[in-house]
């Protein structure tokens, strides 16, 4: 009886250091999981850097006078062809002082509706949500661009779909931590409104309210002014004249948009 119970008692602890080897084992291997893991996302995180870093070094020069000037001359259907090349632009240049707040909020509401809050031009919640969405449909099935972002793409780049390479989006980044560093966020929206293209060879949103409405900016009412923040997106798409169902749910949109920023 006594035996036995000793070969019991030793039995335990031999059980006993097997678990305890064990644990260590498996202690061990998590840490270096663990490890590798964290050295796998500062090696991606230091290639990102250092390709980053490489693009932006050649990335073109952006002055105050491009920000400003019209936008491009060149337009490109949704799946990368070239459309049409403009002629001279028409545009009624309004300062900031001039543009009604309502079609500030409504443009940040459907644009970039942390525009106010983005401290480098970037948003990294949009950026995440579109890469998530373009591999869910193996494509660029939507963008991330903030406004800061569409300002430097339509000032010194081509709004081309084939040019939304990895540098060009690179520089692109680079460019808008720049703009915002030389600009306030009033004068970005000032020169945003102006500058994107409305149809018709009309340039910024005071240039469309004349030509739609045959007024200026600060006389539209809303929904007069949410269907001119909401052409941009598509110009020719949301013309009004020759696709009104399309526009009118676009300024739905857009309202809609304004009500929601708004709760």
């Amino acid at each position: 009886m006594i035996l036995c119970l000793k070969i019991k008692i030793r039995q335990n602890a031999i059980l006993d250091q097997v678990n305890i080897i064990k644990n260590k084992k498996e202690k061990h291997l998590g840490w270096l999981v663990l490890k590798l893991i964290l050295l796998f996302v500062v090696v991606i995180i230091v290639s990102g850097v250092g390709l980053f870093a490489y693009y932006a070094k050649d990335a073109p020069s952006i002055s105050k006078a491009q920000l400003q000037s019209g936008g491009t001359s060149s337009l490109y259907t949704t799946d990368g062809k070239f459309l049409l090349s403009l002629g001279s632009e028409k545009r009624i240049y309004v300062d900031d002082k001039h543009i009604p707040q309502k079609l500030k909020d409504a443009v940040i509401s459907v644009e970039d509706k942390r525009f106010y809050s983005e401290g480098f031009g970037l948003d990294p919640v949009r950026i995440v949500g579109s890469v998530l969405v373009n591999a869910r449909a193996k494509g660029v099935a939507a963008g991330g661009s903030t406004i800061t972002q569409q300002l430097v793409k339509l000032s010194v780049f081509s709004t081309a779909i084939s040019q939304r390479t990895l540098k060009r989006k690179a520089q692109e980044a680079w460019l808008s931590m720049k703009v915002e560093r030389e600009f306030s966020k009033k004068q970005i929206l000032e020169f945003y409104i102006n500058k994107v293209y409305m149809n018709y060879g009309n340039y910024g949103m005071g240039t469309a309210a004349d030509f739609y409405y045959g007024k200026p900016l600060k006389d539209l009412n809303l929904a007069q002014t949410a269907l001119i923040a909401g052409m941009p997106n598509a110009p020719i798409s949301y013309d009004p004249y020759v696709y009104p169902k399309k526009a009118k749910y676009r300024r739905d949109i857009v309202l809609y948009s304004m009500l929601k920023i708004k709760d």
